[in-house]
């Protein structure tokens, strides 16, 4: 076990398993409900972006971030990693971006038809 530990610390990994260990636990750090309606989509340095299934649950996660926000950080620093995992140190906390719903794809695909104006020519 001594020697596991000390490989994740030579290799820097504390704070990477200390992530993942938060996507791993996603449900029972946030709760089920809140689970269902929304993802992780990137960690970086502590920030985290949360997508939302739709634009009012995105405002139900706003008016929840800073009890999301602790609970996330609490789950960070009783993880592998300790109090400097995932990029936070003790006293900082994570900040949370929460975005709402990926909106429809623009992109022209394939052909497209003659005289028309692009690919967002669709509303008459």
């Amino acid at each position: 076990r001594r020697e596991l530990r000390r490989m994740v610390a030579d290799n820097g990994w504390a704070g990477k398993l200390a992530v993942a260990g938060v996507v791993a636990r996603w449900q029972s750090i946030v709760g089920d409900q809140i689970a269902e309606h929304c993802t992780i989509e990137a960690f970086e340095a502590g920030r985290i972006t949360l997508r939302a299934s739709s634009s009012s649950w995105a405002q139900q996660l706003r008016l929840l971030q800073p009890t999301i926000e602790a609970r996330i950080v609490e789950a960070l620093r009783s993880g592998p990693g300790g109090r400097q995992a995932g990029g936070i140190s003790t006293g900082e906390g994570v900040e949370l971006r929460i975005l709402g719903p990926a909106g429809p794809s623009w992109k022209r695909r394939g052909v497209g038809l003659r005289g028309a104006r692009g690919p967002r020519d669709t509303y008459g």
